[in-house]
């Protein structure tokens, strides 16, 4: 990457379509005289542009960048990212790959892209034809360019270029926030997935019953991991007679799903909700099941804004493994996370901020953004805006036996 720059032999006039309805909001930008490209080598590679990041909350719907050479198969993709509190480009989201049929490409972004203030749009290469290219000089702040189709980077991994202008654009519509309205009741997690070590299978069964005497009906709502609830989420109905219980197996291949989310139980007709109990545990074939009945969590029993709770490590770090989950309710979340060791003293803080009908699950050391805790560590969470569900998850590393801890009120 040290010899970035080379010159092209092209002069190109650039504008996008107008965007009608609404405020728009553009990320990235079109430079009107891109007079640089890439070297080939390496092939694969991505560019991140640092001089026009998202400036509010936007549903982005289409994207536009030249290229050096065309036609190009299969050759670009629009990538979005965000940096995390250490100042890594953690990616949120791609579009492509996309084929070149003009110098400048015009491009859908299906399914539409969401983006808070300070989203990053990026570039990236996958073959030998062409190249992105950029105007300089041009913007002070630059852009950043690493080898490879990345993920995740941290700054000086790659190489940065100032006062240049890449020329990859994104346009679309300020975001209109989602419905506020909580669930009355949520499975914190529920999933059909490999374990982290490989020799273990997690599965959720749910058993409903209703114990009134008129019918009840309504949905289960799934809400994938790493996004925010919409109006699109799977769901599966239910319909259960005075006194009638139900029982779903394993609900994510009963709904045609697979992977790790958080579940919303949302009655209908103004009809109460089902008792729900929902198990969790490590599927071992022959040798049976091993797991844990999860408790349903009303937006009452959430942790609100001015409230803090407290999860424990496990008292091994070699016998077991920690992961720790968040599901927030319509008004998002924002929390401050104080890590102390077993004699109480603090040894790091942090600040979180997830938006609304969010779920994650991540090991102790993601989360925390620094390694994994230590035996006997707590992880005390102080919600300072929004409400959360806060959770910890503990899985032996010889039997793959899972428990959970949701992080309760404390004084």
């Amino acid at each position: 990457m040290r010899r970035l720059l080379s010159t092209l032999a092209f002069v190109l006039s650039i504008s996008l379509p107008r965007i009608v309805g609404g405020q728009t909001v553009t990320v990235g930008n079109l430079p009107p005289n891109p007079n640089f490209g890439f070297e080939q080598t390496p092939v694969v590679m991505t560019a991140i542009d640092l001089s026009n990041p998202a400036s509010q909350s936007a549903t982005l719907t289409a994207g536009a960048f030249t290229w050096s050479a065309i036609p190009c198969t299969a050759a670009v993709k629009i990538k979005f990212f965000r940096r995390s509190p250490i100042g890594t480009f953690e990616l949120l989201t791609e579009r492509g790959p996309f084929t070149l049929t003009s110098f400048t490409q015009f491009v859908l972004l299906s399914p539409s892209v969401s983006v808070q203030p300070g989203d990053l749009i990026g570039i990236t290469r996958l073959t030998l034809c062409g190249s992105p290219v950029g105007q300089t000089p041009g913007s002070a702040e630059g852009f950043v360019a690493f080898a490879g189709d990345i993920s995740s980077a941290a700054p000086g991994q790659g190489t940065f270029v100032p006062n240049a202008t890449l020329s990859v654009r994104a346009t679309g519509s300020v975001a209109v926030p989602p419905p506020s309205a909580d669930p009355p009741a949520v499975v914190p997690v529920v999933g059909s997935t490999p374990g982290a070590l490989g020799r273990a299978f997690f599965r959720s069964s749910v058993q409903l019953h209703n114990p009134g005497t008129t019918t009840v009906s309504g949905r289960l709502v799934y809400h994938a991991q790493g996004t925010s609830g919409g109006p699109s989420d799977p769901s599966m109905l239910y319909t259960l007679g005075p006194g009638e219980t139900r029982s779903i197996p394993d609900l994510l291949p009963a709904m045609g799903l697979t992977g790790l989310g958080s579940l919303d139980v949302v009655p209908q007709g103004g009809r109460p909700a089902p008792l729900v109990i929902v198990r969790v545990f490590n599927d071992a074939g022959v040798l049976g099941t091993t797991g844990f009945s999860e408790e349903l969590v009303t937006p009452g029993d959430a942790l609100g804004a001015g409230t803090r709770g407290v999860l424990v490590a496990p008292p091994d770090a070699a016998s077991y493994r920690y992961n720790i989950g968040v599901r927030t309710f319509g008004a998002g979340a924002t929390l401050s996370i104080a890590v102390r060791n077993a004699a109480g003293e603090v040894m790091r803080t942090l600040t979180r901020a997830y938006p609304a009908h969010y779920f994650e699950q991540r090991d102790s050391g993601a989360f925390l953004q620094e390694a994994a805790v230590a035996p006997n560590d707590t992880i005390t969470i102080q919600v300072l805006s929004g409400s959360a569900i806060v959770y910890g998850a503990t899985i032996d590393n010889r039997t793959n036996d899972p428990s959970m801890q949701i992080a309760r009120r404390t004084p």
